[in-house]
């Protein structure tokens, strides 16, 4: 975490250099991000940012900043002079940054990308960002005066304030990587490149590897305004309301799941021996994620999860279960003959869950990608056991083998 801190500071420190280095750095820890350039009271930096996240991103609210996230979010990915010379896009949701009016406090907001002027900024050498208008006033995108916590990170709102009395800290900004190129899944966080390519991984976190959220009572299921569970806010943007699932997303089914599975890999991405290396995107995301929350409260997941009606998993893998069984072979003794898992043996249930997970999760351990941990002594069997799978073809046999096995 001190070279996290380190490593912001200098950055911070060289922008009035306007240094070939200053942007290298920026693009090797954020590439796509909006930053501020000062950190005001932010560790890791503001960025733009929407509110909500995943599947329940509202596009329709004004625009805020966020604490700074390494790599690429589907919310906080942006490109600038895109698609015309002067827009900000934000390419997931092929939205604009726009100024909700040409006045003092508007909100920034996003629309359709078009010729409508309050769409068109002025990329200031100071790195201040002025909306094009044939004004007398110029104003400048801002953040505001006040943050919130949100778990361990802050936030504020943004608006659009007269650039003559702007206070500089607050809208003086680094922009996005020229050259990011955004696409929904074929692309390497940089967080993601090979070690020697790569700034240094990390964040802040409590002692021990918990985050600082004060959590529910052990075995409680957490309840906030609304009677809304905690699950449902954090968990099921992502993994669905019912624990379903969402390959879009790449979430998979939770419901159904043996609850010591669930806390053991949760732990694992709270003390990252899962994410932060080469190939582990999704995995770091969710490592990123948790990490604001307590250990009562990551239980209390759990136990919310174990109420969800287990529905088996939609099918999506096709390949040839006759194959596929003789294969599964080298599972039964660990998974079960009908691979509803073992809890003696640390196995858990792959019957009824995501297929599409179980190929992909197959294909890391093959690689090497996941199970290479020094405290993963579990993943490394699976390793392993992989390797006996003859070819890439027998992930797919093998998954759909087990998609014909009988799940309640």
């Amino acid at each position: 975490m001190k070279t996290f801190t380190f490593k912001l500071a200098v950055l911070v420190a060289t922008i009035s250099l306007g240094s070939a280095l200053q942007a290298r750095d920026y693009d090797e820890w954020f590439g796509g991000n909006f930053m501020l350039q000062d950190l005001i009271d932010a560790e890791k930096g503001y960025c733009l940012d929407l509110e909500g996240y995943a599947s329940i991103t509202d596009t329709s609210a004004p625009v805020i900043v966020h604490s700074c996230k390494e790599g690429f979010w589907k919310d906080g990915t942006w490109r600038v002079n895109y698609p015309q010379e002067g827009q900000i896009y934000l390419p997931e949701y092929e939205l604009c940054v726009a100024a909700a009016a040409l006045k003092e406090d508007a909100d920034v907001v996003l629309q359709d990308c078009s010729d409508a002027p309050m769409q068109r900024f002025d990329f200031r050498e100071d790195g201040t960002v002025a909306v094009i208008s044939d004004s007398t006033e110029t104003f400048c995108l801002s953040v505001g005066d006040t943050s919130r916590a949100t778990g361990r990170n802050l936030r504020r709102p943004t608006r659009f304030v007269n650039c003559d009395n702007a206070v500089e800290q607050y809208t003086q900004w680094i922009l996005p990587a020229k050259d990011t190129v955004y696409t929904s899944f074929d692309f390497t966080p940089i967080s993601l490149l090979p070690t020697d390519e790569q700034a240094p991984t990390g964040r802040p976190r409590a002692g021990g590897g918990q985050g600082r959220g004060g959590g529910a009572a052990a075995g409680e299921v957490r309840r906030g305004p609304g009677g809304n569970n905690l699950y449902v806010g954090a968990c099921a943007p992502c993994h669905g309301r019912s624990g379903e699932g969402l390959a879009s997303e790449f979430a998979p089914k939770l419901s159904g799941q043996e609850d010591w599975y669930l806390t053991r890999q949760l732990t694992n991405f709270v003390k990252e021996v899962r994410g932060g290396r080469e190939g582990e995107r999704w995995a770091t995301q969710m490592s990123f994620h948790i990490g604001d929350f307590g250990q009562a409260q990551l239980d209390s997941f759990v136990d919310y999860i174990g109420t969800l009606e287990d529905t088996p998993a939609e099918v999506t893998i096709a390949g040839d279960s006759t194959r596929g069984q003789q294969l599964y072979a080298a599972c039964v003794a660990c998974h079960g003959d009908d691979a509803m898992g073992n809890a003696a043996l640390n196995s858990p249930r792959l019957a009824g869950m995501s297929d599409w997970y179980m190929v992909t999760q197959l294909q890391k351990f093959r690689d090497g990608t996941r199970g290479d941990h020094p405290e993963d002594t579990l993943g490394a069997q699976m390793v392993a056991f992989s390797q006996t799978l003859p070819d890439e073809q027998a992930l797919i046999d093998v998954t759909a083998y087990i998609n014909t096995l009988s799940a309640p």
